[in-house]
């Protein structure tokens, strides 16, 4: 089995079981990619483009992300002649033991923002 399918593992369980614990987080899409929403808005997904297999999450641009102590992040640059979009970071698969936190996080982060 491949990190990308283990990475595919972690995030479907992780998907199944935000979907099942939490009123408004629904299945959805972001870029071709699954994702999950609150309130009709995306706030992580699973990536497997743009260099590497990871989550992504989207905590906004103020989030003091050093304090996340993760071996690599990435803001999310889905476009070549666009400058990356500081609102998401993209967490490797190196990284999975703490999706779960980050999804938790994000989706505290998505419900104060729908207030």
């Amino acid at each position: 089995m491949t990190d990308i399918d283990r990475a595919r593992q972690v995030w479907h369980a992780l998907s199944d079981q935000m979907a099942d614990e939490f009123k408004g987080v629904e299945r959805g899409k972001m870029m071709s990619a699954d994702a999950l929403t609150y309130a009709g808005k995306v706030f992580v997904f699973f990536s497997t483009k743009g260099g590497g297999t990871g989550l992504g999450c989207r905590l906004g641009r103020d989030y003091p992300f050093d304090q996340l102590k993760l071996s690599q992040i990435r803001h999310l640059a889905p476009f070549k002649t666009k400058p990356p979009m500081k609102d998401w970071i993209l967490v490797d698969y190196y990284d999975a033991d703490r999706w779960h936190e980050l999804v938790r996080i994000a989706l505290e982060i998505a419900q104060q923002n729908g207030k």
